[in-house]
């Protein structure tokens, strides 16, 4: 489309004078032959190129349809059999000239003005995806959180590349994507896990170059139109998130209407997705090094930094929305009896096996933690003290029941637990009353324990 003004007071303007510029020759030689001088009549043709030149310059392709219009009316006007002979006589052959050659001039000025719009468009829409790309950088740059870094990424995949929908697929193991982002919506009922090696997915995977497809109706690369019949895009893509030789995952875009693949509209494609892969990779090692920051080695549960961090948002919680945080603390009996008679390495295989059996005996709200040496800590959300209790017994039990290697030459013969609880706000009134209090029963029942171990022996 050209810059050029196009009020309906203007259009209306520029027609009448295009339209009295192609007439005025005409007007005058017929009725005003006997006083229109030859030499300016020839000069007057010359009024034709005007609107040759302003219509097409306006208006590009239908500029040029324009002046065709005006050009065959003229033409059917001179051989109007009533007016054959005083044209005859007159100006035929410079008007037949100069019809022809306004017309081929106007034809020329709106190819030209076609092209230039084309390529200014095409120069906008590069430098407002350039600009785009730009600023994903920079977002991108502050953000090391990768579910914010996916969610960022849709929104430009729809706002600056012009894309309706987007899918972002990571990948689980060798054979299996996990959908990390979408901004289809939930009537479609996109899967949360697709495999590998399927489809557009599979192709930019195992190609490891994107896939572009402008008619994916007929597009023999799309086995499975399922997909495509429910949600009738036009134009799809496929690209792989791939960072130094590492396949992160997939990215899917899909358009409604026609998107022509041009070869700068995949190269900057591709220069998004080169950015994309490596801010995700950046956020997935920021997340492991906080992982590891928060994560025990031994056991692999959390760590006593975590219990406190976690603690605090739940005390907030409690505090904002109501409700109840328990805390359950545990300690393992005989395990100096067990460091003593088999020594540290098998006393670390002991807790990391002890921890396994923890996080499984809790529930997926629950939070287990390593609190230090034989000591560890379970954060209930949404617990009172009933509850405590009750998920006191039934990890209590849970551990009792397993069989621990080489207990079995210890006293006692199996691996017990003395477990102590808490609830905040009652009757715990701050965070660190919770811990004081869960610590000081656990400490009674280690006392039990120890008396019933004196009594025994």
């Amino acid at each position: 489309m050209t810059e050029r003004p196009k009020g309906r007071l203007f259009v209306a303007m520029l027609l009448v004078l295009s339209a009295f510029f192609y007439f005025m020759p005409f007007a005058l030689s017929m009725f005003l032959s006997d006083l229109f001088p030859k030499m300016l009549g020839e000069w007057a043709c010359w009024l034709f190129f005007i609107p040759a030149f302003l219509l097409p310059y306006y208006f590009g392709s239908k500029g040029v349809k324009m002046v065709a219009g005006f050009t065959i009316l003229v033409l059917g006007m001179m051989f109007y059999p009533f007016n054959l002979g005083r044209m005859m006589n007159a100006f035929l052959p410079h008007w037949l000239l100069n019809l022809f050659a306004a017309t081929a001039i106007a034809l020329w000025v709106g190819i030209l003005v076609e092209r230039y719009a084309r390529f200014a468009a095409e120069a906008r829409e590069q430098n407002l995806q350039l600009k785009s790309l730009f600023e994903a950088s920079e977002l991108f740059a502050f953000s090391l959180d990768p579910q914010e870094v996916l969610n960022q990424s849709l929104g430009i995949m729809r706002e600056s590349l012009e894309f309706d929908y987007a899918n972002i697929w990571l990948l689980e193991g060798e054979n299996s994507l996990r959908l990390a982002a979408s901004n289809l919506p939930p009537i479609f009922g996109a899967p949360d896990t697709f495999p590998a090696d399927r489809c557009l997915p599979g192709l930019a995977l195992s190609s490891g170059e994107g896939v572009f497809i402008e008619e994916p109706q007929t597009d023999e690369r799309i086995e499975d139109k399922t997909w495509l019949k429910q949600l009738k895009h036009r134009s799809a893509a496929a690209l792989p998130l791939i960072h130094r030789g590492e396949k992160l995952g997939v990215l899917i875009v899909a358009s409604m209407k026609k998107y022509k693949f041009t070869s700068e509209r995949r190269e900057l494609l591709r220069t998004f997705v080169n950015h994309l892969s490596l801010h995700i990779k950046n956020a997935m090692l920021f997340r492991e090094v906080q992982q590891q920051a928060i994560l025990d080695e031994v056991t692999g549960l959390y760590n006593h930094r975590h219990l406190n961090e976690y603690l605090d948002k739940e005390v907030k919680r409690v505090d904002r929305e109501g409700g109840y945080v328990s805390l359950l603390m545990l300690d393992l009996n005989y395990f100096k009896d067990y460091n003593d008679s088999y020594g540290h390495p098998a006393g670390d295989l002991l807790l990391r096996e002890f921890g396994e059996v923890l996080r499984d005996s809790v529930r997926e709200t629950d939070v287990a933690v390593r609190y230090g040496g034989d000591e560890f800590a379970v954060i209930l959300p949404q617990t009172d003290v009933l509850g405590a209790a009750q998920l006191s017994a039934r990890v209590l039990a849970q551990l009792n029941k397993h069989r621990f290697p080489g207990f079995e030459k210890i006293a006692g013969g199996v691996l017990t637990v003395s477990i102590g609880s808490s609830t905040y706000p009652d009757p715990a009134k701050s965070k660190v009353e919770l811990i004081k209090l869960a610590d000081d029963q656990l400490y009674k029942m280690k006392e039990v324990w120890r008396e019933a171990r004196k009594i025994s022996s």
